[in-house]
């Protein structure tokens, strides 16, 4: 299945300029429990220099690729511009950038489908030696729904790796469940996920399914494309994926 051209939204004017005055508002709540000494804002033109080093030495950490994909400074702009770039900060010094947009025809939804509205995307969250192991992860997931969610948006998408395994269960624990796995731009797998806000239970039997710490994803990607959906991630020794029957799998198709 193809996606469809994404129609006018029937749902309000949720065009660049009203997410991020969205974004504003929900910034201005301060109802974070956020670190001491940190702030949040959205970022200008100006930090695209501090978003940069930000990548380079985030890149510098990872030890495999595939984990996050590194933004190129037109791609950063590209989210300062039409979309919104989230900056934890302490006083003038920013210590990370998390981004999310509307899907457009230049960054189409992540799933195929046909579309009543464009979805909310979010994409990466890359931190800063100074902003980790505080919650900013989850912190931000959480903040970007919300700013979706005010705006009026019906879903929301985002892909994570198979191989980062705080991100993935972040995103799941947030709600998100994960329908397709394929390889994306950079050549490396994701899994595709969806948050629907009004989204129900999915009740069925749990299937369980080990992650691998690298190699083949084959079992994964015939769960999911027989139908089934991924819902939760139990973490210990071996990470394991949680399916439930989707849909199709209920109806017996």
């Amino acid at each position: 299945m193809t996606a469809s051209p994404l129609p006018e939204d029937t749902r309000g004017d949720v065009g660049r300029g009203r997410l991020k005055d969205v974004a504003e508002t929900r910034l201005g709540r301060r109802t974070d429990d956020l670190p001491a000494g940190t702030g949040l804002r959205l970022a200008t033109m100006a930090d695209i220099p501090a978003l940069l080093d930000i990548t380079d030495w985030a890149t510098s950490q990872v030890k495999r690729e595939g984990l996050f994909l590194r933004m190129s400074e037109t791609f950063l702009a590209g989210f300062v511009q039409d979309g919104i770039v989230l900056l934890p900060v302490s006083g003038s010094k920013v210590l990370g950038y998390s981004n999310a947009m509307k899907a457009n025809d230049d960054h189409p939804p992540f799933l195929a489908g046909s579309y009543r509205q464009a979805p909310g995307l979010l994409f990466g969250t890359v931190l800063g030696p100074a902003a980790r192991a505080q919650g900013w992860h989850d912190r931000l997931i959480r903040i970007r729904m919300d700013i979706f969610r005010m705006a009026r948006f019906a879903s929301v998408q985002c892909t994570v790796s198979p191989f980062n395994r705080v991100s993935l269960g972040n995103l799941l624990a947030s709600g998100f469940r994960a329908y397709g796995l394929k390889d994306m731009l950079d050549g490396h797998p994701r899994f595709l996920l969806r948050h629907d806000f009004e989204q129900k239970a999915m009740p069925g039997a749990l299937r369980r399914l080990a992650l691998p710490r690298s190699g083949s994803l084959a079992d994964h990607a015939a769960l999911l494309a027989d139908g089934f959906v991924g819902v939760s991630l139990e973490r210990g020794e071996t990470s394991v994926l949680c399916y439930v029957p989707g849909p199709r799998q209920v109806r017996g198709g």
